[in-house]
């Protein structure tokens, strides 16, 4: 079996095609990596150290590539030299080989250059790409030099065979595809249903269970909708599980509007990006009831991300109410078990 072109690898194809032998090297550079790693099975080995991480085998790199072409656009890729295009394939490809390892500092620069002499041939001959490569990828997580979240601010232009790489700039597109690349894809209903996953790890898996995200780049925004289900019985325990998920989908939906926010101010392609909205449906026993929850529209404001998070669940859950007072949970609850 082979791997599957991503609609960001095949715009690739095409922006190399015509523009000479140099190019046509790159792509071929590229392709006999993701292959070497594919082929051997690499990606679908992370399961096994990390049986209940959401998923992280080929699946989600290829997810990452899709949600790289849509908040790039067709257009965006003329703004590239193919060098540039060529390390943020790369980047992607690498950004989560250290899961490898173990979670917990997947992303060190040092797991990612591991693997990538591993699955690049002749890897002593191209040093300043591993080098590039893996510090660019390295920039999707973790902490900065001065410990706090700016990774992208550590990084600066850089060049690859006398070419420019705007380094930072690839690492905001990788950081912000990375972020939006959640969903059901990322999980298995079963597992979730016979409570298979562990116990720290089970509400990243419900989370992706009811996520879809679908960035615009046309109309400038990220739309979040949650689909969630409410069981026949509703009763204590299913009405507390309910509170832990809604809480969770505050954090993360905040989560997404900072990164976006954060990665624009690196980014001049992804300031096209102005809001992200918020959108919760319910059903029960998969029939639709209305729970009378106006959709959630987060907007640019300062200062900018990456200083200061709001972690704390009752600050998030006051940053919807704020817009709507129906986002207060206890009232959720309480409209469910009216309507149920």
């Amino acid at each position: 079996m082979s791997w599957n072109d991503t609609s960001f690898e095949k715009e690739m194809m095409k922006f190399f095609r015509g523009k000479g032998d140099s190019s046509d090297v790159l792509f071929k550079r590229y392709a006999s990596v993701r292959d070497a790693m594919y082929e051997d099975g690499f990606f679908g080995e992370i399961k096994g150290q990390e049986p209940s991480l959401s998923d992280h085998s080929e699946k989600h790199i290829q997810d990452v590539f899709s949600r790289a072409y849509k908040i790039m656009g067709e257009d965006s890729f003329c703004y590239f030299n193919e060098t540039e295009i060529y390390c943020l394939a790369l980047m992607i490809l690498f950004h989560d080989v250290g899961n490898i390892f173990g979670r917990k500092g997947h992303e060190a620069i040092r797991n990612i250059a591991e693997v990538y002499n591993k699955y690049r041939a002749n890897y002593q001959n191209y040093g300043n790409e591993r080098r590039i490569i893996s510090t660019g990828a390295s920039a999707h997580s973790g902490k900065s030099k001065s410990g706090n979240k700016d990774t992208l601010k550590d990084l600066n232009d850089d060049n690859l065979d006398s070419n420019l790489v705007r380094l930072r700039e690839l690492s905001s597109i990788l950081r912000f595809s990375d972020e939006l690349a959640e969903g059901k894809q990322r999980t298995c209903s079963f597992l979730i249903d016979k409570g298979l996953y562990s116990e720290e790890s089970m509400i990243f898996h419900k989370y992706a269970q009811i996520t879809n995200i679908f960035p615009d780049r046309n109309l400038g925004r990220v739309s979040i909708t949650y689909n969630i289900d409410i069981p026949v019985d509703f009763n204590k325990d299913e009405q507390e599980k309910l509170k832990n998920l809604l809480k969770f989908t505050y954090y993360r939906a905040h989560k997404l509007d900072e990164e976006r926010r954060y990665t624009k101010y690196y980014s001049e392609i992804l300031k096209v990006f102005k809001t992200v909205s918020v959108v919760y449906n319910f059903t029960k026993n998969h029939i639709p009831i209305d729970i009378e929850l106006k959709q959630i529209i987060f907007e640019d404001k300062y200062p900018i991300p990456g200083e200061l998070k709001v972690v704390d669940g009752v600050e998030l859950e006051t940053i919807f109410t704020k817009k709507d007072e129906n986002y207060n949970i206890e009232k959720i609850i309480n409209s469910i078990i009216t309507i149920t």
